[in-house]
């Protein structure tokens, strides 16, 4: 059962990095849940495992202490971690709702499993950003830490439009009515908070 999820994994993967939209597409097919919800709970492990070699911040900049002592609650990395896969799960739902307005449909279960399928990058990203720490500068690393961000953007947009057999400009449309609340609340990791502590 387990090497079964781990090749289905695999193949997700290596169908996402090749070939998302027809990836996207065939997201409907049962097999597959099991290895989607794998890599999710995996990616979410991961960081939340990275963020204990995060400092916590201590915020002193108002004089206000209930300001101070609140910002800085915040500033937990296993609170930022916890808040990040909340607002993702809030994108979701966000994004099968915009889908319902604009599109006056939503197959909202393959729309999750394609939203949560994309974790299998950040994985991959994970794994690759560990070593590029070791060989690369702080400016190069964080420099392609926005086009591994880009890379999920579009991942995400190709997902709506695959999953809902909507328009780009009508995906494009969802995901940033979707996402705008989101990142008021807790910014761009709200997105792809499998992308946390890449730094």
């Amino acid at each position: 059962m387990l090497s079964e999820i781990f090749t289905a994994a695999l193949g997700i993967l290596k169908g996402i990095i090749s070939n998302p939209a027809r990836m996207f597409k065939d997201m409907e097919r049962e097999e597959y849940d099991y290895s989607v919800y794998f890599m999710f709970l995996l990616s979410a492990l991961i960081t939340f495992f990275k963020s204990f070699h995060k400092e916590r911040q201590s915020i002193n900049f108002f004089s206000n202490d209930i300001v101070n002592k609140t910002l800085s609650f915040f500033s937990i990395p296993q609170i930022q971690w916890l808040i990040s896969f909340l607002c993702f799960v809030l994108l979701i739902f966000l994004t099968g709702i915009f889908c319902r307005y604009l599109l006056k449909r939503c197959e909202k279960r393959k729309l999750t499993l394609c939203f949560l399928s994309i974790s299998s990058v950040g994985i991959l990203l994970q794994i690759l950003f560990f070593a590029l720490n070791l060989f690369l500068s702080q400016k190069s690393v964080y420099a392609l830490r926005w086009v591994a961000f880009s890379w999920i953007v579009y991942l995400s947009i190709v997902a709506i439009r695959n999953s809902q057999n909507a328009s780009y400009v009508k995906s494009v449309t969802i995901y940033i009515f979707s996402g705008l609340p989101v990142m008021l609340i807790i910014g761009l990791t709200g997105l792809a908070p499998f992308l946390l502590f890449l730094l």
